[in-house]
């Protein structure tokens, strides 16, 4: 079963060129801890300009789950974190869903 957890920022156009940035650096690092295809989806018609959406997949619940448990663990998530908090007001991050396909 397809799981993808997709994180939300928003922001000024210099912070969301620091997410860019950001996610091609957490790409290779979520990949060593188990997620699959990285990707970071911005609007180019209709949306918000100002929202962009990274979405890393998962094979199941549990690898989903097991990937939480190691970035959590981890010191580069206590970077991010550090990193996010210091950009605020001008980068938010609107949170984390999960879903799966259900076909």
């Amino acid at each position: 079963m397809l799981v993808t957890a997709i994180t939300t920022w928003e922001g000024t156009p210099a912070a969301i060129e620091g997410v860019i940035a950001g996610s091609r650096d957490a790409a290779p690092v979520h990949e060593s801890l188990g997620a699959r295809n990285p990707r970071l989806m911005r609007s180019f018609a209709g949306g918000d300009q100002a929202r962009v959406e990274y979405m890393i997949d998962f094979d199941s619940f549990e690898a989903c789950g097991a990937f939480t448990d190691a970035m959590l663990a981890g010191e580069w998530f206590a970077g991010m974190l550090a990193a996010v908090a210091s950009a605020y007001p001008d980068l938010k991050n609107c949170g984390t869903r999960f879903v799966y396909n259900a076909i």
